[in-house]
């Protein structure tokens, strides 16, 4: 027997992600204005909130605020069936310099009116986000600037000694790197030569550094030890720095008079003889 060929004229069905991805961000998108909107119009926060939907393949978008407030909508539970599968997360958003426990998520449903969600949002979960929001706010902006501070004692250093390095932090790290490298002595570049190798951590604020030299030639131990020496006066430049503005002393507290009490008198105001009359004065 012949072998038998069968023809067909269906096309074989192809599934593209990508057309997947970009559609289930247009469905987010309108979703998120309208989530904007709902935000705008009850003034939750003073209002001029904004949206920004997601790329990935599963729905997600994030609504943030100008102080620096935010959430996000995911819907990560597309596989489970029923209305368990139609509910999304909520998490707030943090700076990635912060420390603070976060608020925990909860879900809404996805079919519920904007209006309805949005008020559910701010019931529900919104009072334990803005309970610890501030702090990571503020934690950022000591850490930024503390970055600030080590990229300005990052750049004396390296007018001074320009062959300054740390080939294991990033581009964008370096500026702001903590720890530096060098090469000294018969290693150092011949275009900027070095008397000794070393490494230099400096503190978050830039304020102190750990300084560490080795192949250190003796008599310039000497003179780095006298340099430290607090007995003797340093020489260099003054730099003018800022200072906290100076506190307000407290008031004196008004005398304490206690009814039917007799209080000592304090040594200071013992009265003692000044003349033959018997006048005493207070000392």
């Amino acid at each position: 027997m012949g072998t038998a060929t069968i023809r067909t004229t269906a096309k074989p069905i192809i599934y593209d992600p990508d057309a997947g991805a970009a559609e289930l961000h247009r469905q987010f998108d309108a979703f998120g204005s309208a989530l904007a909107a709902a935000l705008n119009t009850a003034a939750v926060e003073g209002g001029n909130w904004t949206h920004e939907a997601g790329h990935a393949n599963y729905g997600t978008v994030e609504l943030r605020h100008p102080r620096g407030l935010g959430f996000t909508l995911v819907h990560e539970g597309g596989y489970r069936k029923g209305a368990a599968g139609r509910r999304l997360s909520v998490r707030g958003i943090y700076p990635q310099d912060s420390n603070v426990r976060h608020a925990e998520p909860i879900t809404v449903s996805i079919d519920r009116d904007p209006t309805a969600m949005v008020r559910d949002i701010v019931r529900r979960w919104l009072p334990a986000y803005l309970a610890t929001i501030g702090q990571a706010l503020e934690m950022a902006r000591t850490a930024e600037r503390q970055r600030a501070a080590r990229r300005a004692m990052n750049r004396r250093m390296e007018q001074i000694l320009p062959g300054l390095h740390n080939s294991h932090v990033s581009d964008y790290e370096a500026p702001h790197r903590d720890t530096s490298w060098w090469s000294g002595a018969e290693w150092s570049p011949r275009e900027a030569p070095v008397w000794a190798s070393g490494k230099v951590r400096l503190s978050s604020d830039a304020r102190t550094a750990n300084l560490e030299l080795t192949s250190v030639p003796a008599d310039l131990v000497l003179d780095i030890l006298a340099l430290i020496d607090a007995r003797q006066p340093l020489e260099g430049t003054v730099s003018p720095r800022e200072v906290a503005p100076a506190r307000k002393e407290f008031p004196a507290p008004p005398p304490l008079t206690i009814p039917g009490q007799v209080i000592s008198t304090p040594p200071a105001a013992i009265a003692e003889p000044v003349n033959a009359e018997g006048s005493c004065v207070l000392f």
